[in-house]
C-alpha cells in the first residue's frame, strides 16, 4: 500500500475473522468435480444423493466448478458450459445450482459465444433445500483459507448515516487502568466538524456513545435481511470475478486501500487512506485467536429451518492500533462507509456449503489545526462464545487488557480525534457474494478517541475514549441497507424487496473522560 506504508500516521480500520468446518454428511459423495483453483473461486458442486432433497424448481448443473467459465465482477452473472447436463433446463424462475457460489434464482439466460450467461438473484436456504441436515465441528486451519475479491460488490462505498445515540447510553465505566472502577460520566468523544448525520456523533455536550455502529446497522440496531421472494436483476456488465488467492493482497476501495492478513495467532485487516499525502490514517483492528473453533448445526425439514447453531470459540481478544495525521487540519477530514470487497473463504470438497467471512467499516476523522496527529492503541479480552446455539444468542463479555485511554496522544491546536465502527460477519451457507444465505454470527465494534488541545496543556490535557460492542447471529440472506439500495438500482421498478430486521445484542458499552474534572467532562 503505497499511501499508508510511507507514514505511521495513517488511519485504517480493520477486522477479520474466519470460520471453517466440514458438514456432517459424507465427503465421498459424487460431485463430478476435479477441484483445484476453480473450486477455490467458485465452490464445489451440489450433493446428489439421498441425504439431501431439493425443492422442485432447483436445477442441478453437473460439472461443479469445471462447468463455470467466468463470473461477473459483482458476482451476479455466471457464464457456464452450455453443454453441461442440466444447462438446457435453466430458465427464468428456476433456481440454478451449479456450485455453492453459482446458485440463485434465474432471471435471465442468454447465449455467450459457445456458453450461456445466467443472471441470478439471491435465494434462501429453504428455497434450495426441502430436507437436509448439515453439521460441523472443526478447528481452523488458516492455511486452507483463500481471499476472494469481488471488485464490483454492490454498495461497497457510501457515506455513513445514522441517528443520535439513545438517551440512556450513559453507562459510567473505567476504560483506563488508572480510573478503573471510578464513576466517570460517559461522554461521547467529540470529533471536530462532525454532525449527527455522521454515524450518530453528537456535539461535545451530548452524553452517550459515539455511534458509527448504529450506521452499520442502519441506524436502528438492525441489518436488513433480504427476503425470500425472487427478484429480477438486470444482467451484470463490466469485469470478471478474479480467481481466489492464497496470499494476502491489497485492494483499492474508493479513496482507501484494504489488506486482509493472517499471521500465527492473529487474523486482521488493515485499511489506510490512499488518496493524497495530506491525510494519513491507519487502524489495525485484529482478532487474536487460539484454536479457533467453528461449530454449526442446521436442519431443514419440509422446507422449514429448525433451531440452528453457529458458534465461534477461540477468539481470545480484539486489539486496535490507531494513528491519524492531517497536514491542513479540518480541511483534510474524511468520512466513509465501506463494505470490504474481499471475502475470506473455505471450500470443502464434496460438501454443498462454504464458510465465508466479510467485513464492513465506518471511519470518520475529526482533526483540527495544521499538522495535527492522534494516536491510540488498546486491547480487550473476549470471554465466551460468539454466535447462536440452538437458537439462543451467546453473548461474550469484554474486559480491558490494555487501556486505550492510557495511550491517547498526539499534537493538536484544538480537540481532535477519530471514530470508527467495524463489523465482521462469519457465515456458513451458499449464494452469490452480494447476498450470501445461511447461518451466521457477527461482531460489531464501535470505537472513538479524542485528544484535547495542546493549548490547554498548562492546565490539563483532556482525553476521551469510548467502546461499544454488539453481537448478532441467526439464519437468512443478510444484506446491509446500503447494499440493498445498490441492488435496487439493478432491479425493475416493479420489483419490491421485503426487508426483515435483525437484532443485535449489546455486550459492552464504555466511555470515559480523563481527567474527571469539569474542564474535561464537557470539552469539545
Amino acid at each position: 500500500m503505497s499511501g499508508w506504508r510511507r507514514s505511521a500516521a495513517l488511519l485504517a480500520v480493520a477486522l477479520v475473522t474466519v470460520g471453517v468446518g466440514s458438514c456432517g454428511i459424507r465427503s465421498d459423495r459424487g460431485t463430478g468435480v476435479t477441484g483445484g483453483a476453480s473450486a477455490r473461486t467458485y465452490g464445489y458442486g451440489p450433493v446428489r444423493d439421498g441425504s439431501v432433497t431439493y425443492q422442485p424448481d432447483v436445477v442441478l448443473v453437473e460439472g461443479g466448478p469445471d462447468a463455470i467459465r467466468a463470473a461477473s465482477a459483482d458476482g451476479l452473472t455466471w457464464t457456464i458450459d452450455r453443454n453441461a447436463p442440466g444447462a438446457d433446463d435453466l430458465g427464468p424462475g428456476r433456481i440454478m445450482y451449479a456450485t455453492s457460489r453459482a446458485i440463485g434464482r434465474v432471471v435471465q439466460v442468454r447465449p455467450a459465444g459457445d456458453d450461456l450467461a445466467v443472471t441470478l438473484a439471491p435465494v434462501t436456504l429453504t428455497e434450495v433445500f426441502r430436507d437436509a441436515d448439515f453439521r460441523s465441528d472443526r478447528v481452523l486451519d488458516d492455511a486452507a483459507l483463500v481471499y476472494q475479491e469481488v471488485p464490483e460488490l454492490p454498495g461497497a462505498v457510501s457515506t455513513p448515516t445514522g441517528e443520535r445515540p439513545p438517551a440512556d447510553a450513559t453507562t459510567p465505566v473505567g476504560l483506563s487502568s488508572a480510573g478503573r472502577g471510578s464513576r466517570v460520566a460517559a461522554v461521547a468523544p467529540t470529533v471536530a466538524g462532525m454532525s449527527p448525520a455522521v454515524g450518530g456523533f453528537a456535539d461535545g455536550r451530548q452524553r452517550g456513545q459515539a455511534g458509527p455502529a448504529r450506521a452499520l446497522s442502519g441506524g436502528n440496531e438492525a441489518e436488513t435481511v433480504l427476503a425470500l421472494d425472487p427478484v429480477r436483476l438486470a444482467p451484470a456488465a463490466g469485469g470478471r470475478l478474479p480467481p481466489a488467492r492464497e496470499r494476502n493482497f491489497t485492494v483499492s476501495v474508493g479513496e482507501w486501500e484494504a489488506q486482509p492478513y493472517r499471521v500465527p495467532g492473529k487474523l486482521g485487516l488493515k485499511i489506510g487512506y490512499a488518496a493524497n499525502e495530506n491525510l494519513k490514517v491507519y487502524i489495525d483492528f485484529a482478532m487474536n485467536v487460539d484454536q479457533l473453533r467453528i461449530r454449526s448445526a442446521m436442519s431443514i425439514v419440509n422446507g422449514a429451518l429448525g433451531s440452528s447453531t453457529f458458534a465461534v470459540d477461540g477468539v481470545r481478544s480484539i486489539s486496535v492500533d490507531i494513528s491519524a495525521g492531517a497536514a491542513n487540519g479540518a480541511d483534510d477530514n474524511r468520512k466513509v462507509r465501506i463494505e470490504v470487497p474481499v471475502e475470506m473463504n473455505f471450500q470443502i470438497p464434496g460438501e454443498p456449503l462454504v464458510y465465508s467471512n466479510t467485513w464492513k467499516f465506518i471511519v470518520a476523522t475529526g482533526l483540527s489545526g495544521k499538522n495535527t496527529t492522534v494516536q491510540a492503541a488498546g486491547e480487550w479480552a473476549v470471554n465466551g462464545t460468539l454466535g447462536v446455539v440452538d437458537g439462543t444468542p451467546r453473548k461474550p463479555t469484554l474486559s480491558v487488557v490494555k487501556s486505550i485511554m492510557d495511550s491517547v496522544t498526539g499534537i493538536s491546536i484544538g480537540p481532535s480525534g477519530l471514530a470508527f465502527a467495524v463489523e465482521v460477519k462469519m457465515g456458513l451457507g451458499l449464494g452469490i457474494p452480494a447476498a450470501f444465505a445461511g447461518l451466521y454470527a457477527k461482531l460489531v465494534v464501535d470505537i472513538g478517541v479524542t485528544n484535547g488541545s495542546a493549548l490547554g496543556a498548562p492546565l490539563t490535557r483532556c482525553v476521551q475514549a469510548s467502546l461499544n460492542a454488539k453481537v448478532g447471529g441467526g439464519a437468512g440472506v443478510n444484506l446491509s441497507s446500503t447494499a440493498s439500495a445498490a441492488l435496487r438500482k439493478l432491479l425493475p421498478k416493479t420489483v419490491k424487496f421485503e426487508l426483515e430486521s435483525e437484532r443485535l445484542w449489546p455486550i459492552h458499552r464504555a466511555a470515559q473522560t480523563l481527567p474527571a474534572v469539569p474542564l474535561c467532562v464537557g470539552f469539545g
